[in-house]
């Protein structure tokens, strides 16, 4: 029911304090334009991109989605993820005076996910054009505010809600259950995320991947921009080459049935050899196990037949299902 109502309908989550931080400073989206893989010191008020920080070698440190908010700007971390942003963002713009803290409302934030989303984002008063186009808004309730971010790290159609305080997240709870969203659980989100190749930090985000060997230079890189950390490298990749590995669903099609241990290695099938390894895994109602896998190039054609642990898999096209 809540896989369904994700993929059909709307589903809500609550997520972790301190992931969405606020952003303050003197020209501090042009402090985080120098460091970031988006163009972002142009956004204008209430829009929003996602962007990385990559390692100078060009490797994965952090994802996040920008919004501008009058003179600063809202970071909006993947859960549970927020401290580690603000730390891993901290020794760049040490010497810019801008700083990074979390957002100090406390009525708590909630992903909303799933096709009628714009529907529960309606029902609680939000004009949803904005938001369903990647930015933000914020609307009063009761003399209260309430911020709708559009974007989510879920990989499908959605917004996080975060309310100001606690009476604000009561009303858009009843909001949301008056527009029949479900209230999920993260592996039910996890195999949402799963099912169409959306890359999770710390399971395909790692400090040894490149953003093009998981998709994301489409979405969070701009090639256009000036000067960032890490770019020599991305954009040498882009002229002169292509990744090795690349990002690939999965189907478990012989093996145990207990949930396999992440990361798992995995060779090409009938060999020893590691060519890649399996980064997440979640079990379908019908399917069985279903997963996304880092692997060489000549591996990634769908209908090729990796194994590990005991395990054989097949890579399937994306959307798995």
């Amino acid at each position: 029911m809540q896989l369904a109502a994700i993929e059909n309908h709307v589903g809500s989550f609550s997520l972790a304090d301190g992931d969405v931080l606020r952003m303050t400073g003197k020209d501090c989206l042009a402090a985080l334009d120098r460091v970031v893989s988006q163009e972002v010191k142009s956004l204008s008020q209430g829009d929003g991109r996602l962007a990385l920080l990559l390692a100078p070698k060009g490797q994965f440190r952090a994802i996040m989605a920008v919004f501008r908010e009058d003179d600063g700007a809202l970071l909006l971390a993947p859960e549970g993820r927020g401290s580690e942003l603000a730390a891993s963002l901290g020794p760049y713009l040490r010497f810019s005076r801008v700083t990074v803290e979390p957002l100090a409302w406390d009525g708590g934030a909630m992903l909303v996910v799933g096709p009628a989303w714009p529907v529960a984002a309606a029902s609680a008063g939000i004009d949803q054009v904005r938001v369903s186009a990647g930015g933000c808004v914020v609307a009063g309730v009761g003399g209260k505010r309430l911020l709708w971010l559009g974007r989510t790290f879920a990989g499908t159609a959605g917004a996080v809600a975060v309310a100001e305080d606690e009476s604000v997240r009561r009303r858009l709870d009843d909001a949301l259950a008056a527009a029949g969203a479900v209230v999920v659980v993260g592996d039910v989100l996890d195999l949402a995320r799963i099912r169409v190749g959306f890359p999770a930090w710390g399971h395909e985000l790692t400090e040894t991947v490149l953003p093009p060997e998981v998709g994301l230079e489409s979405l969070a890189v701009s090639y256009t921009k000036g000067c960032y950390v890490g770019q020599e490298t991305i954009a040498r990749l882009k002229t002169y080459g292509h990744p090795n590995r690349a990002l690939v669903g999965v189907r478990q099609i012989d093996g145990p049935d207990a949930a396999p241990a992440l990361p798992l290695a995995l060779a090409a099938a009938g060999e020893e050899k590691v060519r890649g390894q399996l980064t997440s895994a979640g079990r379908h109602p019908a399917l069985g196990w279903v997963g996304l896998a880092l692997v060489r190039r000549e591996l990634a054609a769908p209908g090729s037949r990796l194994s590990g642990a005991g395990r054989v898999f097949e890579v399937v096209a994306l959307p798995l299902w």
